[in-house]
């Protein structure tokens, strides 16, 4: 019967693997809290903004999401419009 330091040694590269998971993890949720934190202009203009139509509203939202999830999102709208037009002009094959 193997003792649990023996079966540690021998499988090494698992309990690393899970350990560096759990380290990338912590990370990645205290980045993600830092990252919506509001900063101190954000929430100055969080009491000016009125949203009063469309327009004021993506300029609410441009005034605390970051531009690379603007971008993302963007982006993932433009690649789903482009693909089902695609999809629609060009009849499956089979």
């Amino acid at each position: 019967m193997m003792t649990f330091n023996l079966y540690v040694q021998q499988n090494q590269w698992v309990v690393v693997t899970l350990l560096a998971g759990a380290t990338l993890m912590i990370l990645v949720c205290l980045t993600y809290l830092a990252m919506w934190r509001p900063r101190e202009e954000e929430a100055r203009r969080d009491r000016e903004i009125r949203i009063q139509g469309p327009l004021s509203f993506f300029h609410w939202v441009l005034s605390f999401m970051p531009w690379p999830l603007v971008l993302i999102i963007f982006g993932t709208f433009i690649y789903g419009v482009g693909h089902t037009v695609m999809a629609m002009t060009q009849l499956p094959n089979w």
